[in-house]
């Protein structure tokens, strides 16, 4: 009979990345709801952020027992389980955002279709490269190893802010739309007002989307780099491969010395 031990710290481990996979999932399958429709296998991804909200009791538990467990795996005896609850409790700040943008579907079909397509690409757009963020964030604490892409993926996201941004600063113009009506030289072109209280539902969305960016970057990103300091975890690939170059030419220009040195 074989005996395998069920490691809490793993499944800390295992736990995090995969929760804010979900929260990924959740915020785009929200931003597509709200612009367009879903089917039925979105809509059980929409609900993923609920299992982010519910897991603080279970982290806790786990990272408690974790302290006490014997070196196991890619972790030493004084693994910062610490560190995993911050980035726990960093994942639920952006799933409590989360939850506020998807109580704004219920009214998303009472928005005009101008002002949605107005801000639907770039509300697209950030959903797109804040979950992007998310991912390689995930994918660095799984692996345990840095992310080469990760900072080229926060500046997307803050140039996917920018524009949001952008957007909703020439929103007012929308709001005064020309009256379709025939052409008529003695009746003046009747101008139709958009009602402030049809666009204050599309503009609160947009702005919880910028504040779910704003905590990505403020808290969950930094959550990770301080567990990605404090388990040392590895450097990626791609920063290995031009030391390696490197030396490899270090080498070859001293024997290249060396063979000068040799023929004078």
């Amino acid at each position: 009979m074989v005996v395998f031990p069920v490691w809490a710290g793993l499944e800390l481990h295992l736990l995090i990345p995969r929760n804010m996979d979900k929260l990924a999932k959740s915020l785009d399958c929200c931003v597509a709801d709200y612009f367009g429709h879903i089917d039925e296998e979105s809509k059980k991804k929409l609900q993923g952020y609920k299992c982010v909200l519910n897991a603080k009791a279970s982290e806790e538990s786990m990272a408690n027992v974790a302290r006490w467990e014997p070196a196991h795996g890619r972790f030493n005896f004084r693994h910062p389980w610490k560190n995993y609850l911050k980035v726990g409790a960093s994942s639920r700040s952006c799933a409590y955002c989360i939850e506020t943008l998807t109580s704004c579907l219920d009214s998303k079909d009472k928005v005009p279709e101008a002002i949605k397509n107005h801000l639907g690409s770039a509300c697209m757009n950030l959903s797109s490269s804040s979950s992007n963020v998310m991912g390689e964030l995930a994918n660095t604490v799984n692996t345990m190893t840095r992310s080469a892409k990760i900072d080229m993926a926060v500046e997307d996201m803050r140039n996917a802010v920018k524009e949001l941004q952008n957007d909703l600063k020439t929103l007012p113009d929308l709001m005064i739309q020309p009256h379709d009506k025939e052409k008529d030289e003695l009746v003046p072109s009747e101008v139709t007002v958009v009602p402030l209280m049809d666009v204050i539902p599309v503009v609160s969305f947009a702005s919880l989307l910028i504040e779910t960016a704003s905590r990505i970057e403020e808290n969950l990103v930094k959550a990770v780099e301080e567990l990605a300091e404090s388990a040392q975890f590895k450097q990626p690939e791609d920063e290995k491969k031009p030391k390696q170059n490197s030396n490899t030419a270090k080498i070859v220009s001293d024997e290249g010395n060396v063979t000068a040195l040799e023929r004078v």
